[in-house]
């Protein structure tokens, strides 16, 4: 277990050294740097407190999941698109952009660099794309590519396996909850029929069913946005470690029911969980998914303040992680805010009858059946008061705040479910809704992969070679909005009709480049 978590430790923090290195001035990386490190062999050392399993924890799974699960993560990562070997959604014409100016552009990415006026730089959620860069500089795309599948792929292995350990169950279960956890998306294409998307054929977008209202499933965070997904599940996971499970409650209870009539007074202190460790895994969820963070905060300071008094507060703390999870939230911070495109917030007007359905159907149903058993539990609150205000916020254009700060509550939704489900002291009368809201809730994931294995098959064994479409086309500068997604990019497997951000022009675009020449990141901190 201790190894686990230091490798998705590793894994998180490896590519903000890439970043630290690559994005600001020598005498800042330096310092920093040395800091981050000794904070690491702080944390990775043997016999570290902070990565051990709380002492009642009674079952170990095997670390290496079966042949069975690996085959499975890797068949769902196949056909998400990754690596650019099967079907890639209308979101890849933006993240393949993105991957290739970090491969052709030095670091930091500047498309222009005038001695007066605009400095167009790439200021976006990097730091997902920079070990595959890094590689891909060296060699080419396509080992840039082969290597960030198998980057996505350890990355969701991490998540299964910290996934089925905490909920003491097989790795197999864990990963198809996680694949097939969704909303009751096709109710609400069934009931508001609108032209699309539509029940027929079965590889339309369901999601989309509700305009700029959508809470997306697991597998379509992994088909879109993959480069926020898999960082936020694996630090939102390792931050859920630290809360025993409803399996880990049971035994701690009972193991303190035994010391108290063994008369062995029982050790509070390790029921908490590291204050300092939470804190450090949110900072770096905030330099992978910022928007993302901010859905997991309220998570994080429950884990913080549950069975913590004002005393005890920073008793344990480790000021060397602390100082390091205050640096790396500040330099991301620093970095995203020389972007405006998110300068805009505020509260968006739903109509209630609009409102009411989108909740219930998207994990508001579900949230309430679990009440009965999960009603004390904080994080149940907190789920639900999410999923209900998220959708009135709004930063930034379009509907990607509702969609990235809906991860966690919808990931911890999952936990609670998973914890419900799993366990065997779950009544039938409970389990038998559950598995019937499960059920219909992964015909969402189902469209979504039935997509692309209809448009990869298309590709290799329908499509003469001539009609396939493989060269990079002109860089385009301007891109039309996704229609009818099943028909996008035909003849082609890659979305990659931008090819560089360089030429981009447009709203969307905004999203990606912005005038830095005047921000805090630029005057004081670039490297250049």
């Amino acid at each position: 277990m201790k190894n686990l978590h230091r490798i998705s430790i590793l894994y998180l923090i490896f590519p903000f050294l890439l970043f630290l290195f690559g994005w600001f001035r020598l005498s800042i990386a330096i310092p920093i740097s040395l800091i981050i490190i000794f904070t690491l062999y702080k944390l990775l050392k043997n016999n570290s407190p902070i990565l051990q399993l709380p002492k009642y924890s009674i079952t170990n799974y095997q670390l290496l999941p079966s042949a069975f699960c690996l085959l499975l993560t890797g068949s769902w990562l196949f056909l998400s698109g990754i690596g650019g070997y099967a079907f890639q959604n209308w979101d890849h014409h933006w993240r393949n952009a993105v991957f290739h100016d970090l491969i052709n552009f030095d670091f930091p990415v500047y498309y222009s660099q005038p001695e007066n006026g605009p400095i167009k730089m790439l200021v976006y959620y990097v730091g997902y794309w920079l070990p595959s860069a890094l590689i891909g500089k060296y060699f080419d795309w396509g080992i840039a590519n082969l290597f960030l599948f198998l980057w996505s792929w350890l990355g969701v292995i991490l998540v299964t396996l910290q996934f089925s350990n905490f909920l003491k169950t097989s790795p197999i279960k864990t990963t198809l909850l996680l694949i097939f956890f969704s909303g009751l998306d096709s109710l609400g294409v069934l009931f508001f029929p609108q032209e699309y998307p539509t029940l027929f054929p079965f590889v339309t977008h369901l999601e989309i069913w509700s305009g700029n209202l959508q809470y997306s499933s697991f597998t379509t965070q992994l088909f879109w946005v993959f480069n926020q997904a898999i960082p936020a599940w694996l630090s939102i996971i390792v931050i859920a470690s630290r809360w025993p499970s409803s399996h880990e409650v049971a035994y701690r209870d009972q193991a303190k029911q035994s010391h108290d009539e063994l008369g062995i007074a029982w050790d509070e202190e390790q029921e908490r969980p590291r204050n300092d460790i939470v804190i450090f895994l949110w900072s770096l969820c905030f330099f992978f998914a910022p928007i993302a963070s901010i859905g997991l905060l309220p998570y994080v300071l429950i884990e913080i303040f549950k069975n913590t008094n004002l005393k005890s507060l920073f008793k344990n703390i480790n000021y060397s992680i602390l100082a390091s999870s205050i640096i790396i939230f500040l330099l991301s911070y620093f970095f995203f805010s020389a972007n405006t495109a998110a300068q805009t917030r505020g509260l968006q007007i739903i109509p209630f009858k609009e409102f009411i359905f989108f909740f219930l159907l998207e994990g508001g149903i579900l949230w309430l059946l679990l009440a009965p058993i999960k009603y004390r539990d904080p994080r149940w609150i907190v789920t639900g008061v999410l999923l209900i205000i998220i959708p009135f916020i709004q930063i930034g254009s379009g509907r990607d705040f509702v969609m990235r700060a809906s991860i966690a509550p919808l990931f911890y939704l999952m936990i609670l479910t998973g914890e419900t489900i799993f366990s065997k002291q779950t009544k039938q009368k409970l389990l038998i809704p559950i598995y019937l809201l499960l059920f219909i809730g992964a015909l969402a994931p189902l469209y979504e992969i039935n997509r692309s294995i209809y448009r990869t098959y298309e590709y290799y064994f329908i499509l003469d070679e001539e009609q396939r479409l493989t060269t990079l086309p002109m860089p385009a500068t301007e891109i039309q909005p996704a229609g009818r997604l099943e028909a996008e990019h035909p003849n082609r497997l890659v979305a990659d009709e931008i090819v560089s951000l360089e030429f981009m022009q447009g709203e969307l675009a905004e999203n990606f480049i912005a005038n830095v020449r005047q921000t805090l990141y630029y005057k004081y901190l670039a490297k250049r």
